[in-house]
């Protein structure tokens, strides 16, 4: 090779060693910065939760305090202050418990304690607010909840202690994911709250006036009262009427339900076999109804108007045999559309607590999704009920600021299982919708619900 050819090729070479080099340089650089974020994410992470540790650990130091200053007092008006600032707390301890990494039913009873407090305590606060002070089965309940409260203060205390002595983050438990977490022997956050989920295994049973009453959450379903008992064969049949016989092959039994209500929980293949596109379903053992019903697919594309799909709900459910039913409150959600059905009586009474979700794919209209478990918790035959006041007594106790627009007889549901006839009265103010809820027999106002109009669909507050 000559001189001149050689240079030549050096020279090449050279330029693609430069440009390798660039090119390394440029991926070290690139590296490191994923890295530095990578670290900053976690150290972000990190702080986040134990700062949600922290508040938990705080909240719960001021129920118990509160719970303390409860045994005491004894006037209307410091009651309901205690009350109020019981019920803020309660609910915060159980937003910051949420925040921590912890496998989902590690601490069920634990979360149903701090619900059931915060809503004792909200009850107690209205029933102070009506200059009624708190009677002795009441503190009896506030010092069982003090006790119980005093165990689940020492178990945190003891457990942010362990943790600091050990060097425990919550980010390294959180980057293990559900399927580590699900193990309570290879995780620490699950294992160290499992101390605390301990306190409350066996805690009493609190029976008062708000929706985390346990006659409530495990009362009995009305709409299955009556009813017979069903086998596998019958839950089988009812699932190809629901669904429709030409898409169900192979039925499998994959759970039973024992909660309030029982249920064979069925797994249903399509006549291909293709397990991917199987749907999943509930059948009640009592009457054999539809609970819950689940068919997984993508619905990668909106053909039909919100009309259209709620129209076929509405059809659907008239096929499966239910009852007059009113279209109130839909949301839409990945191309699919869901759709809250209410019963009526009387040809026009409104009633809130038979109430059931059917879920519309936006694609072709089939029924994706279906929810009965309100309806059949509460449905059965009422008597018919007439109002002891009449329209414009009710509208009288309305706030004059209320523009009403529209006025309708309903039965809404209160807390304590309990319902009642009341005028509903929807109407607007400073542009603001709401519905305002006069109890039918004797004035008072139940219940005042703000109307929230979204892009995706209509809601309550």
């Amino acid at each position: 090779m000559e001189e001149k050819d050689f240079k030549r090729v050096l020279n090449i070479w050279r330029g693609i060693a430069a440009v390798l080099l660039v090119a390394l340089i440029g991926m070290g650089i690139y590296t490191y910065n994923i890295y530095r974020e990578r670290n900053q994410y976690a150290t972000m992470l990190q702080n986040q939760y134990q700062r949600a540790f922290r508040d938990l650990l705080a909240d719960v130091e001021n129920v118990k305090i509160l719970l303390d200053k409860a045994e005491v007092c004894n006037s209307t008006v410091q009651s309901n202050s205690l009350m109020t600032q019981l019920w803020q707390n309660g609910s915060a301890a159980n937003q910051s418990l949420g925040l921590i990494p912890i496998t989902q039913g590690v601490l069920s009873n634990t979360q149903k304690f701090l619900n059931q407090l915060s809503d004792f305590s909200f009850s107690l606060s209205k029933q102070n607010a009506g200059n009624k002070l708190i009677n002795d089965e009441q503190k009896k309940q506030l010092t069982q909840l003090s006790n119980l409260s005093a165990n689940l203060l020492n178990e945190l205390r003891t457990m942010q202690q362990d943790i600091n002595a050990d060097g425990i983050k919550f980010g390294e438990m959180a980057k293990k994911g559900l399927l580590h977490m699900g193990k309570a022997s290879e995780n620490v956050s699950d294992t160290k709250f499992g101390g605390v989920e301990k306190q409350f295994t066996e805690y009493p049973t609190m029976i008062y006036d708000g929706p985390f009453s346990d006659n409530v959450i495990e009362g009995k379903a009305k709409g299955l009262e009556n009813e017979k008992d069903v086998d596998l064969k019958a839950a089988e049949d009812r699932v190809k009427k629901f669904i429709g016989k030409d898409k169900v092959g192979k039925i499998t039994e994959i759970s039973s339900g024992k909660g309030s209500i029982n249920t064979f929980g069925l797994e249903v293949e399509p006549p291909d076999g293709d397990k991917s596109k199987s749907v999943f379903i509930d059948i009640t053992k009592k009457g054999g109804h539809v609970l819950w019903m689940l068919d997984p697919r993508e619905v990668s594309e909106k053909k039909l108007s919100d009309k259209e799909a709620t129209d076929k709900a509405k059809a659907f459910l008239k096929t499966q045999g239910f009852g007059n039913l009113e279209e109130t409150f839909y949301y839409k959600n990945d191309n699919t559309i869901t759709v809250t059905y209410v019963g009526i009586i009387d040809d026009s009474i409104l009633v809130y607590p038979d109430q059931m979700k059917v879920k519309v794919a936006l694609d072709n209209g089939s029924i994706v999704g279906f929810d009965a478990l309100q309806y059949l918790k509460a449905h059965r035959q009422r008597q018919a009920m007439e109002p002891l006041i009449n329209e414009d007594d009710a509208r009288a106790k309305v706030s004059p600021d209320l523009e009403i627009n529209r006025v309708k007889l309903t039965i809404i549901p209160l807390p304590g299982d309990r319902e009642q006839l009341c005028y509903e009265f929807k109407g607007k103010c400073k542009g603001n919708d709401y519905f305002v809820y006069i109890n039918a027999e004797n004035g008072d106002e139940e219940n005042i619900l703000r109307i929230i109009k979204e892009e995706n669909g209509i809601l309550t507050q």
